[in-house]
């Protein structure tokens, strides 16, 4: 009989535990990956972390998940991450560990009445290594003055030490799938196109003259079809997004590089990047050629953070570490 109750506890109750331990496992994944998108606001992090274990909690499966504040650790730029190394500049980093206890059936007759399930996920938010940009560049020299409105000034050429907040036009990333209006609409992008799109720091990149104001206008607010980022970054699901409060996709946030000019003219003038800036589109005026929003922070869906960068752009990445 023993022999029997100890095979049926293999089967049944370890099969429970492993359960829930695979359950322990989602749920400390999921909870750490919405927390670090609230980094480096450790309040907010461990708010959204353990709000994310409650609503998952599905007392329908018998194994009800917990995490207490105790559960969550926090680590800040120059501090060692277990597993990974030291966090750069502007990278921190959060831990979540979560509990799903077992209770065992079989095996009570051996005197063990259940165990505890735990699994921990460690995740970093870092500045990205790279965005998929829109093509337009604006000069580094720009105070970005996060949060804050600002009026930019269309350039007359590439050349842009004399106009403070200048932007002007790139050409598509070589190799890019996807073409110049299309880059600059974000409308109807392929996967294959954004990931072409991707740029980082100290790549050169090159100018696209002659663009007529009225191209740029139904690009960034409306055309025809529909695709103008404005259009569509105010209606359906958009509609009630503001510039602190936002769909990760909204047509509105444009990726774009801040550059310096190298030199050349023409469709050979050369930039090369610098940093980025995610740019909370509020209005443009064709007439004045001046494109008017604000700076803001934002978290990059499936980009690359660099754990070492020590550039704040204020565009950042998530990634698992452990």
């Amino acid at each position: 009989m023993l022999v029997l109750l100890g095979m049926a506890a293999a089967v049944v109750d370890v099969g429970k535990l492993v359960v829930a331990a695979q359950r322990a496992q989602d749920m400390a994944d999921s909870s750490a990956l919405a927390g670090a998108t609230r980094l480096p606001y450790e309040d907010k992090a461990r708010t959204t972390a353990l709000h994310t274990v409650l609503s998952n909690n599905d007392e329908g499966l018998g194994m009800p998940a917990t995490c207490s504040t105790n559960d969550v650790t926090f680590y800040h730029p120059g501090q060692t991450v277990p597993g990974y190394g030291e966090l750069g500049l502007y990278a921190y980093s959060i831990t979540v560990t979560v509990h799903v206890p077992v209770e065992y059936g079989f095996a009570r007759a051996l005197g063990i009445n259940g165990a505890v399930a735990l699994r921990s996920c460690t995740v970093m938010r870092a500045p990205a290594k790279g965005v998929p940009i829109c093509t337009m560049w604006i000069a580094h020299t720009t105070p970005l003055n996060y949060g804050q409105p600002m009026s930019l000034l269309m350039a007359d050429g590439p050349h842009y030490a004399e106009i403070p907040g200048s932007f002007g036009f790139l050409q598509s990333p070589p190799g890019c799938t996807a073409t110049w209006s299309e880059l600059l609409q974000g409308c109807n992008l392929s996967f294959e196109d954004i990931e072409s799109s991707f740029v980082t720091v100290g790549d050169s990149l090159w100018a696209t003259t002659g663009v007529d104001v009225g191209l740029f206008v139904k690009a960034l607010d409306r055309d025809v079809n529909g695709c103008g980022r404005l259009e569509r970054g105010t209606s359906g699901i958009y509609a009630a997004d503001t510039y602190t409060d936002y769909h990760a996709d909204n047509p509105r946030i444009i990726l774009i590089p801040l550059v310096t000019y190298i030199g050349g003219t023409g469709s050979n003038a050369e930039f090369v990047v610098e940093r980025f800036g995610a740019f909370w589109l509020e209005a443009v005026n064709g007439g004045q050629k001046t494109i008017t929003g604000r700076f803001i922070d934002y978290t990059l869906p499936g980009g690359d953070p660099n754990g070492q960068a020590q550039f704040d752009d204020r565009i950042f990445a998530t990634s698992m570490l452990q």
